[in-house]
């Protein structure tokens, strides 16, 4: 495929993201395909660093919206700039866990940021470097706390979060997708993990027929 393909997955917490991403990955190594898959906050060294910073367990919850987001795209101008753009010119299948829309999300809708200016960051940080596809997994709150307390673990605050936030992001991520129903696709994520990958497998295989053609 001479033309690189940028796919994104997003969602609440616990919504299978990661799991889907491994399933994705290994079938389109199957096909031949050359694959990258990385993560938001991260991607590269400096980028990990600065996920700890905004992670951590002391002062991570501390940082104000303005803080966390200008964290959030000098590790995302990083990761595009050092991984995105590179691997997209070399024709090679990118798999991103989050991207701009959980900014969009956590921090425009939920942290209420000012939307003038997550738009100046997006177009001064990303440019024309969007997805052709993002599936956004949905699954009702009650199905994310239970996940959330059955993978155990280190817990960071919004896992410890009530139901209501968890509602407001689902949500967030819904209006995204129905503002953008041509990039965008929901998938139930409450189905078999079998299903979800074979309904993901489906589009994505689609999308690189319709790139390719």
């Amino acid at each position: 495929m001479e033309q690189g393909l940028f796919i994104t997955l997003e969602g609440g917490e616990g919504a299978g993201k990661t799991t889907q991403i491994e399933h994705l990955r290994e079938a389109l190594i199957q096909e031949g395909h050359s694959v990258v898959v990385t993560r938001e906050p991260g991607g590269t060294p400096a980028a990990e660093e600065l996920r700890g910073l905004l992670s951590h367990p002391e002062f991570g919850p501390e940082w104000t919206p303005e803080a966390e987001t200008m964290l959030l795209y000098a590790a995302r101008s990083m990761h595009i700039a050092d991984v995105i753009k590179p691997a997209l010119a070399q024709g090679r299948i990118v798999i991103c866990d989050r991207y701009v829309d959980s900014t969009r999300v956590y921090q425009g809708s939920l942290q209420k940021m000012n939307p003038f200016f997550l738009e100046c960051l997006e177009v001064q940080i990303i440019g024309d470097v969007m997805p052709h596809i993002t599936f956004i997994l949905d699954i009702p709150c009650e199905e994310t706390i239970k996940r959330i307390e059955k993978r155990g673990g280190a817990k960071d605050h919004y896992d410890n979060a009530d139901i209501s936030f968890h509602e407001k992001i689902r949500q967030g991520f819904l209006t995204i997708a129905h503002q953008e129903p041509e990039r965008c696709k929901i998938i139930r994520a409450i189905q078999d993990e079998a299903s979800i990958a074979k309904e993901i497998r489906a589009k994505v295989t689609a999308l690189i027929r319709e790139v390719s053609a």
